[in-house]
């Protein structure tokens, strides 16, 4: 159950984070849901493992959740000080 939420939350995570690069300005408020519903589905993973959940998804979603967030540091390495930046101005 916990699984399935992850992979949701990721997807949702990931599509917020591709609107935010889509848009023609640079939105913080939708970078930082992106970040924490990534977060979010990080913690569903951890709780699927620890309910020891059967069936591979658990495993899987922990791997994309991962993969994403290298392929998010290596496309925008300054995203996540921006957001620190942002937060911390605010």
């Amino acid at each position: 159950m916990f699984s399935k939420y992850s992979i949701g939350l990721i997807v949702l995570g990931s599509m917020l984070f591709m609107l935010n690069r889509l848009i023609s300005g640079y939105s913080e408020p939708l970078a930082l849901i992106g970040f924490l519903l990534l977060f979010a589905a990080a913690g569903a993973v951890f709780i699927a493992v620890l309910k020891r959940e059967p069936g591979q998804l658990k495993v899987w979603s922990l791997s994309v959740f991962f993969v994403i967030l290298f392929v998010i540091t290596w496309a925008e390495p300054f995203e996540i000080l921006r957001l620190m930046t942002w937060l911390k101005n605010i």
